[in-house]
């Protein structure tokens, strides 16, 4: 029972993790750079906690990550997919607090989702923008 509690205590700890990096990454403004360290954190703890990979490995697979998704943002191909991917993501969460927010309301929601969706392709194209220079 401990080792559940623990368990659920680790994914909400990296979950935890991921979003407040994520969220310093929108005020940075070099939304590529935060998605990507955000994900690798998130696979690291994932990778450990679910997988019950060594800590050492977990690290190792988080690096990996954060490069892998690092170089495949800098392509124009894995740009837009990955972006978009994240875009869409970031959106969901966003439309999702707004629906528990405002009552379960769908209009909040489908006009959030819109406007995070517009708002999230924006910072990873300025992002991108910024990298390119």
């Amino acid at each position: 029972m401990g080792g559940l509690v623990a368990l659920g205590f680790e994914l909400v700890l990296g979950a935890g993790l991921f979003i407040i990096v994520s969220i310093i990454g929108l005020f940075f403004g070099n939304i590529i750079i935060f998605d990507s360290l955000a994900l690798a954190i998130a696979s690291g703890f994932v990778a450990h906690g679910l997988l019950h990979i060594h800590p050492a490995l977990s690290i190792v697979i988080g690096l990996a990550v954060l490069v892998a998704l690092y170089f495949l943002q800098n392509t124009k191909v894995g740009f837009w997919i990955i972006g978009g991917l994240l875009s869409l993501f970031w959106a969901f969460i966003f439309s999702f607090m707004a629906y528990d927010i405002s009552g379960k309301d769908m209009v909040w929601t489908y006009v959030v989702f819109g406007l995070g969706i517009l708002l999230m392709i924006g910072l990873h194209i300025n992002a991108k923008r910024r990298n390119e220079e």
